[in-house]
């Protein structure tokens, strides 16, 4: 029998947005099972559909929790199909959500002790819907992990975990002789482009010069702030979650330059930067 580490809040991570009753309503049912629960919006802007954005972000901010945080993933394209529901156990939280990868890379930076799949309804809401499991299973769990709920009287042990789960691997950069092609993984609301190329990989790769080429745009500077750059020049800096990310100082990088997210960008180490 294990207990969930449930000293921590339920953190809610959705492509729901806010214009619609979603959001509300996953909180209520939490509320509903139990009536103290500390309930936290990591964010409900994840594009819709968006497994890897959720991936990311989930990946990204995990770590600024405390011990024992519940996060309830609701980013599941593949709701009313085949795919599971599952809770899964790691060394600090408990993730409560749909097998489609969105997990995957948060679990297995954080250790995975054990995964349960979601099969008991008793701890659903009643009616099951084909659209709505958000609703009718992964919020009335995570509402029953906050209360001590032992999780292997939720579904069924997983004996297999780290090989049962579906995973989802970020795009790495990819080697083209002297040349690395990077992916844009997230563009958050500033229009700051997130690159899948971390400051120490940058460092060392790129030496004394670079040129990054986003789309016809040549990039050569790099700041350690936006303050340091100039009004609507393209730049890129070392963010906050220890990506490299093209920026633009009072302006929009991703609009400027015109472009989206999983677009690719080219880093060379010219001789002569021009």
């Amino acid at each position: 029998m294990t207990i969930a580490k449930n000293s921590g809040p339920i953190v809610l991570l959705t492509d729901f947005g806010l214009q619609d009753a979603f959001v509300g309503i996953l909180k209520g049912v939490i509320l509903s099972i139990n009536p103290h629960a500390n309930i936290v919006d990591l964010s409900h802007g994840v594009r819709p559909q968006d497994i890897l954005q959720g991936a990311f972000l989930l990946l990204t901010a995990q770590g600024y929790f405390p011990l024992g945080t519940i996060f309830c993933v609701v980013v599941d394209p593949g709701v009313g199909e085949d795919r599971r529901p599952v809770l899964i156990q790691t060394k600090e939280y408990c993730f409560v959500g749909p097998d489609n990868g969105v997990l995957w890379q948060a679990v297995q930076k954080n250790g995975i002790e054990s995964v349960v799949h979601l099969n008991q309804s008793v701890y659903f809401l009643e009616n099951i819907s084909f659209s709505f499991h958000g609703r009718d299973i992964f919020a009335p769990i995570a509402a029953h992990l906050s209360l001590g709920r032992e999780t292997d009287k939720l579904g069924s042990i997983v004996t297999d975990p780290v090989n049962d789960l579906v995973h989802l691997d970020l795009p790495v950069p990819e080697n083209q002789g002297d040349s690395l092609v990077l992916t844009i993984l997230y563009i958050d609301i500033y229009g700051n482009m997130t690159l899948n190329i971390t400051w120490d990989e940058f460092k060392a790769f790129v030496g004394k010069g670079f040129c990054l080429l986003a789309g016809t745009t040549q990039i050569t500077m790099c700041y350690k702030a936006y303050a340091q750059a100039r009004d609507n020049e393209p730049f890129i800096m070392a963010a906050s979650a220890g990506y490299m990310e093209v920026a633009v100082k009072n302006g929009n990088a991703a609009e400027q330059l015109g472009m989206n997210s999983l677009d690719r960008m080219v880093l060379t180490r010219p001789i002569h930067i021009v």
